[in-house]
């Protein structure tokens, strides 16, 4: 009687094992975050970051860490200016992204299918934190693959995040007569589920 009890709670176990969730990991080949900049009002220059950590866990908990040393502006110079004299990254290498997700409404996502998330996400940058609220939508590729975009552009201005000062920084190295502060934001992230 007591070996059919172990083999029955030894079933359930496993039963609870096999249906456990598992994390998300970012495929950063097939991902992207994006800024746009604009300049002398009307001139726009698309500009990303090459390097990137994401994960949503099996409890819907989002975070992303993008690397700021990997940012992409497509002209060298303007690539050391904006690490040292705008994210000044030997003090502040790392941006950080958190937030979370109803998991319920992503484990019932079928393939080939779509949902919306309102997220409240935390955003750590530049030593300053503040919170900004954004509409996600999943899609679904596979079983173990989704696609995270933005419902709509998110744009961060500046001054929060007390960047004012490098941006000054970057207008009087360039001789610029403006650059916006409120900055644009878009991103598609590729997350495999791991076994």
């Amino acid at each position: 009687m007591a070996i059919i009890k172990l083999i029955s709670v030894f079933g359930i176990l496993l039963l609870t094992m096999g249906s456990a969730r598992a994390d998300w990991i970012l495929d950063m080949e097939n991902s992207q975050l994006s800024y746009a900049s604009i300049k002398k009002g009307s001139i726009g220059e698309n500009n990303h970051f090459q390097s990137m950590e994401g994960r949503i866990t099996d409890k819907g908990e989002i975070t992303l860490l993008i690397d700021l040393a990997s940012v992409e502006t497509w002209v060298d110079i303007r690539n050391a200016r904006m690490k040292e004299f705008f994210f000044q990254i030997k003090e502040f290498p790392v941006a950080t992204l958190s937030g979370q997700i109803d998991m319920n409404k992503l484990d019932g996502l079928k393939v080939g299918g779509q949902r919306s998330f309102d997220v409240a996400f935390d955003f750590d940058l530049h030593g300053m934190g503040q919170t900004i609220e954004a509409e996600l939508v999943i899609l679904r590729l596979t079983e173990n693959t989704v696609v995270v975009i933005p419902g709509e552009f998110i744009f961060l201005d500046v001054e929060k995040f007390n960047l004012l000062s490098g941006l000054e920084k970057l207008k009087k190295l360039a001789k610029l007569p403006s650059i916006s502060r409120s900055i644009p934001i878009t991103f598609h992230l590729t997350f495999n589920q791991v076994p």
